[in-house]
């Protein structure tokens, strides 16, 4: 990551550690259910896709590199071709051919539309949190990284401490309003950061290019993907300011372990065969969507993603 202000390890071998222990923690028990769900009988998620006949995936149109829709109107991203993976085990696990339905979703969308039905897994950038596991359940993660922000490359924003007092565009339904609240009550940003809240990233972009916002914070590897489709890339920068590490995972819902046992051997198979790096390379690589570097932490999940077959 050329633009950072710091080396690939961003977070060094304790929050690769870290990271990792909340990898085996979302990987191996099953987490408390709302008080709502508890006792109720529910359909499994695969047993819906058997009855309907259909895999309804919820899928990104503009966050690059994990899900958009190409110059061809095809829905492609990292995200997106490891759900395709598991479309296609679902069909043999099921002996049928099953439609893929993608559906559109946002940051605001994604949990809502999964828990009325309308999607049976959301596949996007969606971070791992305990306020998320108490509603949704969480496939194997998939991916490590941080918040990171975009800034004009001329301007005076080059670090957290700059952020004061200016106004920092955030998605809408994401966390990273969230983390600014704390940052601002902690006393750690003074004056206070004020957040604008965007209901997708283009919009948020936007903003920052006329000037409505001084910069604008999401994931990591979507604000790499905003500079490199920019009319202008080097008018942009973008940094680490280091306040965070997570996880993300596909978002499934609860009471759902047999369709959560495909989503994560799947997931798996990508990373024990080679499929996660070759995938990593497409999007993420120096000539992929979003080049971004990988971190430590970020090298070691697929590793540890890849378990022994028997």
């Amino acid at each position: 990551m050329a633009d950072s202000n710091n080396g690939p390890d961003r977070r060094g071998i304790i929050r690769a550690s870290l990271g990792l222990g909340l990898a085996s923690a979302a990987l191996g028990l099953p987490l408390a259910r709302p008080a709502a769900a508890q006792g109720a009988c529910t359909e499994d998620t695969l047993d819906k896709i058997k009855r309907t006949g259909a895999f309804a995936l919820g899928a990104r149109q503009s966050t690059p590199p994990y899900g958009y829709l190409d110059a061809q109107n095809n829905w492609v991203g990292f995200a997106t071709e490891i759900a395709r993976a598991i479309h296609a085990n679902l069909e043999k696990e099921l002996k049928a051919a099953i439609e893929l339905k993608y559906v559109p979703v946002t940051s605001q969308t994604r949990i809502p539309l999964l828990q009325n039905g309308t999607i049976d897994m959301e596949a996007g950038a969606t971070v791992v949190t305990r306020s998320r596991a108490k509603v949704v359940d969480f496939a194997v993660p998939h991916f490590l990284t941080s918040t990171e922000v975009i800034v004009r490359a001329d301007g005076p924003i080059k670090t957290l401490a700059d952020l004061a007092g200016k106004r920092v565009g955030v998605p809408l339904g994401g966390l990273e309003e969230a983390m600014f609240r704390s940052l601002n009550q902690s006393g750690r940003l003074k004056p206070p950061v004020t957040t604008v809240a965007f209901p997708d990233h283009p919009q948020g972009f936007t903003a920052l290019g006329t000037g409505t916002i001084d910069a604008y914070a999401s994931d990591g590897p979507i604000m790499y993907g905003l500079k490199a489709k920019a009319s202008d890339p080097a008018q942009w920068r973008v940094f680490d300011p280091g306040v965070n590490v997570f996880l993300q995972a596909f978002p499934i819902r609860p009471e759902s372990s047999r369709f959560k046992t495909i989503a994560d051997l799947t997931i798996v198979e990508a990373c024990a065969s080679g499929e996660w790096d070759r995938l990593y390379d497409k999007y993420f690589g120096p000539n992929g969507v979003a080049p971004f570097e990988k971190s430590t932490a970020l090298a070691m999940l697929p590793l540890m993603n890849a378990w022994p077959a028997e």
